[in-house]
């Protein structure tokens, strides 16, 4: 009995959190813009701090594949 009552609830568990997953989102608080760019001076655009140190990670990840795709 016990055992079936698990499995009806694992069978509608997943349902349920992806069903919830919208209101969940909308429940969380604004922050920081995740991406967030603006007009710079001379026609250039300025970039979040977030966005600057995901472009700068992800350039430090791919030297050194560059690097052996050289040799």
């Amino acid at each position: 009995m016990k055992t079936a009552c698990l499995r009806g609830a694992a069978r509608w568990l997943p349902a349920i959190l992806i069903g919830l997953a919208p209101a969940l989102a909308c429940a969380q608080a604004a922050g920081l813009p995740a991406f967030n760019s603006a007009p710079g001076p001379n026609g250039g655009t300025t970039y979040s701090l977030s966005v600057q140190t995901m472009l700068l990670l992800t350039m430090l990840s791919f030297l050194p594949a560059m690097l052996l795709m050289m040799t």
